[in-house]
């Protein structure tokens, strides 16, 4: 709709001033019915500007044949100001068009112009330069300007286009990785907790109760990266909602500790997001593959130039091969300019990220 409108509004502001002196330039030059026909497809040329992006082949067509009858009436067309439409349609139809079509007609129109302007004797009555090689010069060099614009246009939208659709994949593989997370995290205390009620009658209550509070709170994060899909957006955890993330895993019967080193900086609002869920990623891969007696530890470093998150338990099982979370993180702090390690420590596992702080003016 808003293009429709846009060349609506270029047919009109274009076309009242050079319709307008076109009509007196003709009415003064071409006596007769020639005038009025010569009108005639000076306003089909004009009302033709209106599809030049919508149906840019059509347009053209309807434009070549209405300076097609222009030539037919007479070569002193040429003098009026609407001829200015004929480039006009040639940049379109390169641009949102076939960029082969543009060439074809204006070489075969420039010729075909040249030539009518040197045959037609009132022309020669006139007096009317400039030479008829020189002219179609002229004519072809104003062909090759608005073909090689419309070039440029077709390849600036074809960029945007392709940066479109790559943002568009990025934000998937972003909503993926989140999505996973979260699921991740939550299933895992979901199916701890399971074992602990089925194992522990008499904490069963306990452990629907955390059931309950953890598919709610996976439920909420889930609504929360689907609403990125849809004009309101939730908020994104942040390093202020560790302590809930901390007592959440601990309510699985898994102890965790939590340090502190150094003084807070700012970090970005991407930075805040994979830190937290670099810390789910590490007590979540704990929680599947530490075992049931398996203490964790998470230790925030405040250094000088980055903070530095560790997970680490003194698990013994390792995960056989990296899955999509470790994979997925890599990438996540690789974006932000950080770095992700993990493997066996001296004490068990440990999962390491850097995620530099931001740069200041």
């Amino acid at each position: 709709m808003r293009p429709a409108r846009a060349d609506a509004a270029l047919a009109f502001v274009t076309g009242i001033p050079l319709a307008s002196l076109s009509a007196l330039v003709a009415a003064l030059s071409v006596p007769g019915a020639r005038a009025t026909i010569l009108l005639i497809a000076v306003g089909v040329a004009h009302l033709a500007l209106i599809g030049r992006r919508t149906r840019p082949l059509v347009s053209h067509a309807v434009v070549c044949a209405a300076f097609a009858a222009q030539t037919t009436v007479t070569g002193l067309f040429l003098v009026l100001p609407s001829v200015l439409v004929f480039p006009m349609s040639l940049y379109a139809v390169t641009a949102y068009g076939r960029r082969a079509v543009a060439p074809a007609t204006g070489v075969l129109g420039s010729c075909l112009v040249a030539a009518r302007f040197a045959t037609d004797d009132s022309v020669r009555s006139a007096n009317l330069g400039p030479n008829p090689w020189l002219l179609l010069a002229l004519l072809l060099a104003i062909v090759a300007a608005a073909w090689s614009m419309g070039l440029v246009r077709r390849t600036q939208l074809a960029y945007a286009q392709i940066s479109a659709e790559r943002a568009r994949d990025e934000e998937r593989t972003r909503i993926a990785r989140e999505m996973h997370d979260v699921i991740a995290h939550s299933l895992a205390v979901i199916v701890s907790q399971a074992k602990a009620g089925r194992y522990a009658p008499d904490h069963a209550a306990d452990a629907l109760s955390a059931i309950e509070g953890t598919g709610r709170a996976a439920l909420t994060d889930v609504r929360g990266l689907l609403s990125v899909l849809r004009p309101d957006q939730s908020p994104q955890p942040t390093l202020r909602d560790l302590p809930a993330l901390l007592d959440q895993v601990r309510s699985t019967g898994l102890e965790v500790n939590r340090t502190d080193q150094g003084a807070p900086r700012p970090l970005s609002a991407a930075a805040e997001l994979a830190a937290y869920r670099l810390v789910q990623e590490g007590l979540t891969n704990t929680m599947k593959h530490g075992g049931t007696t398996v203490r964790a530890a998470v230790a925030l470093d405040w250094g000088i130039d980055a903070l530095t998150i560790t997970i680490r338990d003194n698990g013994t099982a390792v995960p056989s091969t990296p899955g999509m979370g470790l994979s997925g993180m890599r990438e996540r702090l690789s974006a932000l300019g950080g770095s992700l390690t993990n493997g066996p420590a001296q004490d068990g596992y440990a999962l390491q990220g850097r995620l530099p702080y931001p740069e200041t003016s």
